[in-house]
């Protein structure tokens, strides 16, 4: 496995953690900061991906 893919992957999660927390009735502000987080991890990711392609 790549670093990239790593880091895609990482992104799956947070995306699932925002999700989840969605669910729950967290507070808003925190399933923003994860979805932010996961928006940036899979941004990096893909990026960093189609560049050492």
């Amino acid at each position: 496995m790549t670093p990239s893919l790593l880091v895609l992957v990482a992104g799956a999660f947070f995306v699932g953690g925002a999700i989840s927390f969605h669910q729950q009735r967290k507070p808003l502000w925190s399933v923003i900061l994860i979805a932010v987080i996961a928006a940036a991890l899979i941004g990096y990711g893909a990026y960093s991906w189609s560049v050492s392609v």
